[in-house]
């Protein structure tokens, strides 16, 4: 009997067990349940001009800080009638509606029911016409809203009400321009262009206004329409216009395989006499990889045709390789041949339009020993489970179960243009995956991955205090947070939290270059030579540039007798260092000068390129020695299932200091504190210059031929010809004023243009412009005077140019 009790106690604790077992393995089963990518659901709505599609808006479905999502700009005439295409790819859309706010998005001034609606099966066409009248020539914001699938989907568009800006006429260039590359007609093109025929053409992934007709017309290879584009207006004056696109293109390699290639083009247009008149031009095209068409070769992997700056990274072995191009995250593992693609946001098989839209950004994070990778997707989210919302994501991939999961998801209300600025600087993840450190308006944020609890680490930072190196792992700050006037950087360690300084005597100042990898590059300049007087001009001129490494310690020092460096920009294992040297009193170029990384690499891994008679140049990704197999073997990952929800909201906080944003060629390409500086960049890349509540200070190419201000019309202090810049403020408080020393004579008549004068600081004086005629004269005031005097172009350039272009200008204040 005591047997038989103790073989059921056996038994009894068996089943337990086994029922422990099963509960686990059925527990630990759902914890690594995987699905698809959700498709796309969002509709497209498509902005039209006399029965042209222009300006695709992709929906968020929550409403955005309109500020933050400066996008496309849409013209009406006078009638105030718009007109829309919704695309609904088969989603239910219940309702219509359409708000107008002002162009800094505090005041409402419309919010209406559209009622004038058709729906064709696939397409549903909308007429509205706004109620209340807008201003002529002034900006606003058009929003959206669709009630789709029952759900609030928001788009968003500015808006302009302005006859005779020429939109069909631009619209149909930019069509004909591109048709007429595909179908091989590029010479009637040719008067458009400016060729330069000392430049060899070897390259379809980035062509100019200076490419030949043969290189635009695609060489030898040969492609087709894919999707065609729709035109994209960025910027529209009654002079100019900024157009960009985005299409797909297709073609066959020489064993009948089909390539998909990302084309990305940028017009800046005139309209003069009757003709659209090319002013520039830029065409980027970047092939979507494709694993199955041959591109393992002996030395690594070919990516065809694509920009140099392809991101990777590789374990420290060097076995695992991850990569990223056309918006897609892919790995390589050299030893078994495996190649994995990790992420993307294209959809198999029911491919549409909302797959190409690139507003959105991959950073490898870290590649372990093992193959598992640490990403972030920063911006637009066009389909999943963050479908239209726009934010971070920081994933890991399992290389061993071929599963991404997500480990963050970081809601924000600002476009990808902002974001990729801050997440390019900093962003990375713990060795222990337990913490998360992110820059987000100036601001380091940790995140516990854990908790999901969000901390500040640092806030406040000025534009160019702060630094990230390549990792992510370590970042350095001026502890003062002053650009010019700082005498100690600290650097700290994400891991440790170690922090180490490097600090000056009182009679010098330190101000940071960037790092070069993880090594810190930055100079010291004596405080007796740096110059500060003009916001926006200062001079820094650095004796002695350092390379620290991550513990600041000493790598090279560069330092030349009577020569300066001033400024220099990193581009990979590249420094180039802007430099000056005295004159008397003066500062004269010096010419450039580099400081290269002298960081051992004999691994063979980087990034070449090959040319061949089809493709013309072709980047490759070498392995070094890791290549044994040239038929990968291609799986797709697969998401795991979220039991909950791992967000966090960083809402917008607006800025207490003024920033100055340079749109050029449809993008955001530069955050400056000051107008001057963001003027002289946005004309070097025929850009706009817009402030935090999205007014514009400055736009390339928009000045009237002539214009005139009466002296009654100008307030008595600037009259008076104070420069001044607090007194005028003061004074003036319906106006923007701004320092725009260093800018040129072309630059500051475009505020006379906009019906203010301009202070000019010269050697003969304190002068106020009011004016300039046809011929390039210009009206001076000279303070106390009866009348103005005309000076020609000529001669007022020599003055400004001898009296150090010290101006200060006026803008009248955004009202509604």
């Amino acid at each position: 009997m005591k047997k038989i009790l103790i073989k059921i106690g056996v038994l009894l604790l068996l089943f337990v067990g086994s029922l422990a077992g099963f509960a686990y393995m059925m527990d630990d089963e759902v914890t690594v349940q995987t699905e698809d990518m959700e498709k796309a659901t969002l509709p497209l709505v498509y902005m039209r001009y006399k029965d042209v599609d222009m300006n695709s808006l992709h929906g968020y479905v929550e409403p955005m800080e309109v500020t933050m999502v400066r996008d496309t700009l849409t013209p009406i005439s006078t009638d105030r009638n718009l007109s829309i295409r919704v695309q609904t790819f088969g989603a239910k859309v219940q309702d219509i509606y359409f708000e107008v706010l002002t162009i800094d998005g505090t005041k409402s001034l419309e919010n209406t029911n559209v009622t004038d609606i058709t729906d064709d099966g696939e397409y549903i066409t909308a007429n509205f016409t706004l109620a209340g009248k807008i201003r002529m020539n002034q900006e606003y914001v058009l929003k959206i809203q669709l009630k789709s699938d029952g759900k609030d989907v928001y788009y968003y568009t500015r808006l302009v009400q302005q006859d005779s800006l020429h939109t069909r006429e631009y619209l149909d260039f930019v069509n004909m321009f591109s048709d007429n590359c595909l179908n091989k007609n590029a010479d009637s093109l040719a008067v458009y262009l400016e060729p330069e025929n000392d430049v060899e053409q070897m390259n379809l992934s980035y062509m100019d206004i200076h490419t030949t007709t043969d290189q635009l017309e695609w060489g030898n290879l040969n492609p087709q329409i894919y999707y065609k584009s729709i035109p994209a207006i960025k910027e529209l004056n009654e002079t100019t216009a900024t157009i960009t696109q985005q299409y797909l293109i297709s073609a066959e390699d020489e064993d009948g395989n089909v390539e998909l290639y990302t084309v990305n083009e940028y017009f800046r247009l005139r309209y003069a006499d009757e003709v659209v008149m090319l002013l520039d031009f830029e065409r980027t095209t970047d092939e979507v990889f494709d694993p199955d068409n041959g591109v393992i070769t002996d030395t690594g992997i070919n990516l065809g045709i694509t920009q140099n700056d392809i991101s990777f990274a590789s374990d420290s072995n060097h076995n695992y390789f991850a990569f990223e191009q056309s918006g897609e995250l892919w790995s390589y593992d050299a030893q078994s041949g495996k190649m994995a693609q990790i992420f993307t946001f294209r959809q198999k098989g029911d491919s549409d339009y909302r797959d190409i839209y690139g507003e959105h950004g991959i950073r490898v994070l870290r590649v372990s020993e093992s193959g598992n990778v640490y990403f972030i997707v920063a911006g637009y989210m066009n389909r999943g489970r963050h479908e239209g919302e726009s934010g971070v994501a920081l994933y890991y991939y399992d290389a061993g179960s071929g599963t991404v999961e997500e480990k963050l998801f970081v809601d924000t209300d600002r476009s990808f243009d902002l974001l990729r600025m801050d997440v390019e600087k900093l962003a990375y993840v713990t060795d222990d995956q337990s913490m998360f450190y992110m820059l987000l308006d100036g601001s380091i944020y940790q995140i516990n991955l854990m908790t999901m609890e969000k901390s500040t680490l640092m806030d406040g930072l000025k534009l160019g205090c702060v630094e990230g190196s390549g990792s992510g792992q370590y970042f350095a700050y001026l502890k003062e947070n002053k650009p010019y006037d700082s005498t100690t950087i600290a650097m700290m360690d994400l891991e440790s939290g170690k922090v180490n300084e490097i600090s000056c005597p009182d009679s010098e100042r330190v101000r940071m270059l960037g790092y070069l990898n993880e090594s810190l590059i930055y100079g010291v300049a004596d405080t007796a030579d740096i110059d500060v007087t003009q916001e926006g001009n200062e001079l820094f001129p650095m004796k002695q540039v350092n390379i620290v490494d991550e513990n600041a310690q000493p790598l090279k020092e560069y330092a030349q007798t009577g020569v300066y460096v001033t400024g220099g920009e990193i581009t990979d294992r590249l420094l180039t260092m802007t430099r000056v040297q005295k004159s008397g009193n003066d500062w004269v170029d010096a010419g450039e000068d580099h400081i290269i990384d002298n960081v051992a690499d004999d691994s063979g891994i980087g990034l070449t390129t090959q040319v061949t008679d089809r493709k013309k140049t072709e980047e490759v990704l070498l392995l070094g020695d890791g290549v044994i197999s040239q038929t990968p073997k291609v799986v797709r990952s697969s998401m795991l299932v979220q039991k909950e929800a791992k967000k966090i909201t960083i809402p917008y906080t607006a800025n207490e200091e003024e920033i100055y944003y340079v749109y050029a060629k449809g993008t955001l390409a530069g955050m400056y504190e000051n107008a001057n500086t963001a003027i002289v960049k946005a004309d070097e890349l025929f850009g706009v210059v817009v402030n935090k509540n999205q007014q514009y200070i400055w736009e390339r190419g928009n000045k009237a031929t002539e214009s005139t201000i009466r002296l009654a019309d100008i307030p008595q202090c600037i009259l008076n010809g104070t420069m001044d810049m607090d007194e005028l403020t003061q004074q003036l408080s319906d106006k923007i004023v701004l320092n725009l020393a260093g800018c040129n004579m072309d630059e500051i008549l475009y505020f006379i243009s906009e019906g203010n004068p301009v202070i000019a600081d010269t050697t003969d004086g304190v002068r106020i412009l009011t004016g300039y005629d046809q011929w390039g004269n210009i009206s001076f005031y000279k303070p106390g005077a009866d009348d103005t005097y005309l000076l020609s172009d000529e001669d007022s350039l020599a003055l400004f140019e001898k009296s150090g272009n010290l101006f200060i200008g006026f803008l009248d204040k955004y009202k509604e």
